[in-house]
């Protein structure tokens, strides 16, 4: 799938308009853009799309209603909003005047500053944190300094890392995702990591298993009792989601788009197409466009 990821230059040359010229790029695995360079200029609706980053929003003015995965989110300042790299997002709507920041963070970056009991207390926070009015100001003063460093001419490394991870880990201790993960929590959190990565080669059970080298009765029970549904509806239901990235970003079809993501069966991936998402494919892909 790393061929549908949009990166931050993609996502404006998509989905921005006007003169774009206030818009500095610099070449450091996270980056950092104030929501009010962002937000007059969107043009929305966005649609579904995979970003290859961890996204964090942090808004302290005015509000915006934005889609990860199957669920959309009415967010108003002020509030966090994370997106964890694999994940399908589209933005509906959104306040011009928003004020705040957009942080984007490669996947690579994540795993080299963050022990892997962290990133499970990140994959573990809810999408949406609102925040009280002192929390947003604290959130707020930190990500100043990390703006700032940034966008020095020489940005240093270990220092906006540093001042980052004290971002994420603030917000993990306002969310509560730090308290100690049960066993059964971070088999069915890492499952759902592994299912981000490996679903369009692998949609059977009991390779996850394997990787997570447990039995699959024993991951079924985590995933169920986590998650509320089966390790292979969870699993198919992530297919899905990406599947409707594709319906928009190709002209391929469907039953192209049913075999790249590894369904045997078109008619099958048309079924459970329509069973997750209401509509067939054809038809999302014409309500959509």
């Amino acid at each position: 799938m790393e061929k549908n990821q949009i990166n931050a230059d993609e996502f404006v040359s998509k989905f921005m308009d006007g003169s774009l010229k206030h818009l500095t790029y610099i070449q450091t695995p996270i980056k950092i853009f104030p929501l009010r360079d962002i937000a007059p200029y969107l043009k929305t609706p966005v649609p579904p799309i995979f970003f290859g980053y961890n996204l964090l929003i942090h808004i302290t003015e005015g509000y915006f209603n934005q889609q990860i995965e199957s669920t959309t989110f009415m967010v108003n300042a002020p509030a966090v909003v994370i997106c964890n790299y694999g994940h399908i997002s589209a933005i509906h709507s959104v306040d011009k005047s928003a004020q705040g920041y957009c942080v984007l963070i490669k996947e690579q970056a994540m795993t080299s500053m963050f022990r892997e009991q962290e990133i499970l207390h990140i994959f573990n926070i809810a999408p949406l944190l609102n925040l009280s009015k002192e929390d947003s100001q604290e959130l707020n003063n930190m990500l100043d300094l990390l703006y700032r460093e940034i966008y020095t001419d020489k940005p240093y490394k270990e220092l906006y890392e540093s001042i980052f991870k004290t971002v994420a880990l603030k917000i993990i201790k306002l969310s509560n995702a730090n308290k100690s993960l049960e066993r059964k929590q971070e088999i069915a959190l890492a499952f759902k990591q592994l299912v981000h990565l490996h679903f369009n080669k692998h949609k059977t059970v009991d390779f996850y298993a394997d990787k997570l080298a447990v039995s699959i009765n024993y991951l079924n029970r985590c995933v169920s009792s986590v998650f509320n549904k089966s390790s292979k509806e969870l699993i198919l239901e992530v297919a899905i989601i990406h599947s409707q990235l594709l319906l928009l970003e190709t002209n391929k079809s469907v039953a192209s788009i049913a075999y790249e993501l590894d369904f045997a069966d078109p008619s099958y991936f048309t079924r459970l197409f329509k069973k997750i998402v209401g509509i067939s494919p054809s038809e999302y892909r014409k309500g959509v466009k």
